[in-house]
């Protein structure tokens, strides 16, 4: 599990080797729908989820790892869902675009205030970013059962994906980015099986789980 609590309960453990830390994640939807991966469709879909944040989302590695997988999978779509500030960094990523000729495989979609909805037509979601503190999106795209790619350097994908069973970690950078995509955008049963398995992983986070974790954290303290 990874939260800011995690974070500063790493860091107490190495400063403090004694001090007891405990751990407890976030609360994850836990979805009853859940996406389509095993359909044979005319067109499949990568989804980002989150704000276009250049140092900590890097949504523009998803835009560089999509350009060098695009001819080899022409019927692969990319969705990008979310907004931010800074404006100069959302026109870069739109000429980036246009440069690599990808202005109709990949598309800006704005805000939603139903993710369910969004993450249920996706076949891959892809989480790039550099560091977080629980990362709520990639743990509800496991709820919602899609395969996942997340970054090996990244605290927060590092720990809610086990590398190989219910996701793929990949290499820092856009080479590796697009290497842990194409596994799974080439491999349908692949998708399928990683889906089910994260599907599975984020039931440890639902709601009665984690608040019995909390109650009996504070009854334990309490008591002493």
């Amino acid at each position: 599990m990874s939260s800011p609590v995690a974070a500063l309960g790493r860091t107490n453990k190495k400063r403090f080797p004694k001090l007891k830390t405990v751990v407890i994640g976030n609360v994850v939807p836990q979805y009853t729908e859940t996406a389509e991966l095993a359909s044979v469709k005319e067109q499949y879909k990568i989804i980002y989820i989150g704000r276009l944040v250049k140092k900590i989302k890097r949504p523009h590695l998803l835009i560089e790892a999509f350009s060098k997988l695009a001819d080899a999978f022409p019927h692969w779509i990319v969705e990008i869902w979310g907004e931010g500030s800074n404006k100069s960094y959302q026109w870069m990523m739109k000429a980036l675009i246009k440069r690599r000729r990808l202005s109709e495989r990949i598309f800006f979609k704005g805000t939603t205030d139903d993710v369910a909805s969004v993450l249920q037509t996706g076949d891959v979601f892809v989480f790039p970013s550099a560091f977080e503190g629980f990362g709520l999106t990639l743990a509800e795209a496991m709820s919602m059962g899609l395969s996942v790619v997340g970054c090996k350097s990244c605290v927060a994908a590092n720990e809610l994906i086990q590398d190989g069973v219910d996701g793929l970690l990949a290499e820092e950078g856009a080479d590796g980015l697009a290497q842990s995509m194409g596994t799974l955008m080439k491999d349908q049963a692949l998708r399928v099986k990683m889906g089910k398995a994260a599907r599975a992983s984020m039931r440890k986070y639902e709601a009665s789980v984690i608040w019995t974790a909390w109650e009996d954290l504070l009854n334990t303290c309490s008591r002493r």
